[in-house]
C-alpha cells in the first residue's frame, strides 16, 4: 500500500531578506494609493508596502462598518495580491465599530474586512508603545491568519541595555503569540531633525541588540527626512532636503552588523500625519527624489490664495532641471511632464503627493538595483 506524504506549508514571506528590497510605509491617503496602483511589476519586484490606516483627528464615538469596508477596499486596489504590512496611525485599535453582529474593535473589523479581500497582510505592533489590548488583537490575527508578526522598534527612543531590550521584545513576540524566526523587525529611525545627529556607530549596539533576539525573517531600517512643514524651503524655489536615512542606511552598511538590514523609507511624507490635513491653506509643493535629496517645488502662495495653476510652474521648474527622469519613467512623470505641457489639468495636493511617491517608489528600487549591481 503506498504511503501518502503531507507536504509542509510553505512558510509565508512578506519580503525576500537583503538588502535588494524596499519598504515603503505609506498612509492611505487617495495620493500614495494611487502612486501604488499604477506602480509597474518591476517595481512590485523589490516592493513591499507598510501601509497605516490614518484615524480621523476628531474620532467619533463609534465607527460604522461601512467607514471600514471602504478603508481596507482602497488597500486592495491599490495592493492586490502583494503582500503587506498593515498598521494604524491616529488611530485607537480598540475604538468601536457597529456592525450588524454587535459592536468590534476597529482594528479587529479591519482583520476581518482584509480577510474578506483576501489581502496578504503581515499585522504590526510597535515595541514600548503597543497596549495590551493592541497585542491581543494582533496575537488573534497571528493565529487566525498564520503570516507571523512585524514589531515596530523606535530605536532613538527606547533606550534600554542589550540584556533587558532582549527581554523586552521577546515579552513582545511571546505576547502576540510567536517568535523571531515568524516575525520581521522594523527598526525605525521615525523623523530625522537637521539639528541632531545620527551616526551608524551609535546605532550599531541597539541594532545588534535586537538582532540577538533570534533569527528574524526580515529586518529593516527605516526613517524619514522629510519635515511635516515645508518652511524650510523658500516660496517660489526650488529647494532640495537631503535622504540622511539613505545615509545612515549606507553607513550601517559599513557598521560590520551581523546582519545587514533591509532599506525603509516613508517615501516623500513625514512619518506621521499633518496636524492641519495638509488642507487648502497649505503652501502648494511638488517632491521628487533624486540621489541624495529630494527636490522640492513649493509655490508662493497657498492653493486657497493661488489657485491650483501654480502647479502648472511647478511642474515646469522640475520637468527643466537635468534630474528630470522623463514623462515614461513613472505614472508620477508622466502627470509632472503632461501638466508641465499643459495637457493635464492641475489637481489637488493629494495629486502631487501621488505623483511624487510614484516617482519615489520606482527610483528607490532602481537605485538599489544599480546599488546591488555594482
Amino acid at each position: 500500500m503506498m504511503q501518502l506524504t503531507l507536504l509542509e506549508p510553505e512558510p509565508f514571506v512578506p519580503m525576500p531578506s537583503g538588502t535588494t528590497h524596499y519598504l515603503a510605509a505609506l498612509q492611505n491617503k487617495p495620493g500614495e494609493l494611487e502612486a501604488l496602483r499604477h506602480a509597474s511589476e518591476e517595481t512590485w519586484s523589490r516592493l513591499t508596502p507598510l501601509l497605516h490606516i490614518v484615524g480621523r483627528r476628531a474620532q467619533p464615538p463609534a465607527f460604522r462598518a461601512e467607514n471600514v469596508t471602504a478603508w481596507v477596499r482602497g488597500i486592495a486596489d491599490a495592493v492586490g495580491a502583494h503582500p503587506l504590512y498593515l498598521d494604524v496611525m491616529r488611530l485607537d485599535p480598540s475604538h468601536p465599530v457597529t456592525t450588524t453582529k454587535g459592536v468590534v474593535p476597529v482594528l479587529e473589523r479591519i482583520y476581518w474586512a482584509a480577510r474578506r479581500k483576501l489581502l496578504k497582510v503581515v499585522p504590526v505592533v510597535s515595541v514600548g508603545q503597543s497596549t495590551p489590548a493592541h497585542l491581543a488583537l494582533v496575537r488573534d490575527a497571528v493565529e487566525r491568519d498564520g503570516r507571523g508578526v512585524a514589531l515596530r522598534y523606535p530605536i532613538r527612543t527606547l533606550a534600554l541595555t542589550a540584556p533587558k531590550l532582549k527581554a523586552y521584545i521577546t515579552q513582545v513576540l511571546t505576547a502576540v503569540g510567536t517568535d523571531a524566526c515568524s516575525a520581521d523587525l522594523l527598526i525605525d529611525l521615525a523623523y530625522l531633525d537637521p539639528d541632531v545627529e545620527v551616526r551608524a556607530e551609535d546605532l550599531a549596539p541597539a541594532i545588534t541588540g535586537a538582532l540577538e533576539v533570534g533569527a528574524w525573517r526580515n529586518v529593516v531600517l527605516l526613517g524619514s527626512s522629510i519635515p511635516s512643514m515645508m518652511s524650510c524651503i523658500p516660496e517660489g524655489t526650488v529647494g532640495t532636503l537631503p535622504r540622511r536615512e539613505w545615509d545612515i542606511w549606507q553607513a550601517v552598511r559599513s557598521a560590520g552588523l551581523p546582519r545587514m538590514p533591509s532599506y525603509g523609507d516613508y517615501a516623500i511624507q513625514h512619518p506621521l500625519p499633518p496636524h492641519d490635513g495638509g488642507g487648502p491653506s497649505m503652501r502648494a509643493n511638488i517632491r521628487y527624489t533624486v540621489d541624495e535629496v529630494t527636490l522640492v517645488a513649493r509655490g508662493r502662495g497657498s492653493v486657497l490664495q493661488e489657485g491650483k495653476e501654480q502647479y502648472v510652474g511647478l511642474c515646469q521648474e522640475l520637468t527643466a532641471r537635468s534630474e528630470f527622469a522623463g514623462g515614461a519613467y513613472t505614472w508620477g512623470d508622466g502627470l509632472i511632464e503632461d501638466c508641465s505641457a499643459g495637457l493635464e489639468e492641475p489637481g489637488a495636493q493629494n495629486v502631487w503627493r501621488g505623483a511624487g511617491t510614484s516617482h519615489h517608489l520606482r527610483f528607490v528600487t532602481d537605485q538599489l538595483r544599480r546599488l546591488t549591481a555594482a
